[in-house]
């Protein structure tokens, strides 16, 4: 019997752990726990909460047996040799048979399901797109990974054709699909959609990228324990908190 086919699925890639040199920030927080339960966890859950998303797949390269054998449940683990992430990416693409694929770096604690229902929204009602995300402050793709509110969004043919290129691809192992499509050989057409008023700003920062944003996100949640707080909870507690947000503006920059 043939696979059904999925519209879109929601992809976590933990990076190249196979990749000596690369520094892996998967491999310092995704198995550390937020409110009870791991990072890895945590993102999996947030992930399966959102409507358009069919399935939910973690991949990466050389992925640590502990990080496997961490008791995930409801997701699909994909490990690969050493790879470039857009080949991972491909992989969940072809074993789903999905015509959107959402990309999510591990280290989105915050990572928000109604976001990312939007963004999905738009991508499936939009004619000859290859790439679909939101766009926050000056436009780089940095403010949007720096924010870690929610993912990217890429039709599966398109990832296709990037791995056919992969050699001309840049060896940055992380980062913005984006990036890479605007710089990839041949033409992409790409779709930006402005993201609320209220997390258009540079004094935001959910991603986990150093300690300083690990013990950030401790205090959040300790402070909003539930792990299905809407990204308006989380803006309103650190605009409310001067230090806060002075501390992760100055991270931003």
């Amino acid at each position: 019997m043939p696979t059904a086919r999925a519209s879109a699925v929601a992809v976590i890639d933990l990076g190249d752990f196979a990749h000596s040199g690369i520094p892996q920030l998967a491999a310092r927080f995704a198995s550390r726990k937020l409110g009870g339960q791991s990072l890895i966890n945590r993102m999996s859950r947030r992930l399966s909460e959102c409507a358009q998303v069919e399935r939910i797949y973690i991949v990466g390269a050389g992925i640590p047996a502990s990080i496997l054998t961490s008791g995930l449940s409801g997701v699909d683990c994909i490990d690969l040799p050493s790879s470039h992430v857009c080949e991972r990416l491909c992989e969940a693409a072809d074993s789903s048979q999905a015509e959107w694929v959402v990309y999510v770096p591990a280290n989105r604690p915050f990572i928000d399901p109604t976001l990312i229902d939007q963004m999905l929204a738009k991508a499936l009602r939009t004619q000859n797109c290859d790439y679909v995300g939101y766009q926050v402050g000056d436009g780089t793709p940095q403010a949007m990974d720096q924010l870690g509110l929610t993912g990217e969004t890429c039709h599966a043919d398109t990832l296709r054709r990037l791995r056919r290129n992969i050699d001309r691809l840049s060896d940055q192992q992380s980062g913005s699909l984006a990036a890479w499509l605007m710089t990839a050989p041949g033409a992409y057409h790409l779709k930006f959609i402005p993201l609320p008023e209220k997390l258009n700003r540079s004094d935001l920062r959910f991603a986990v990228e150093a300690e300083a944003d690990w013990d950030d996100a401790e205090i959040l949640c300790e402070t909003i324990p539930q792990a299905d707080s809407q990204w308006q909870e989380l803006a309103q507690l650190v605009l409310s908190n001067p230090r806060l947000r002075k501390s992760m503006a100055r991270r931003n920059t």
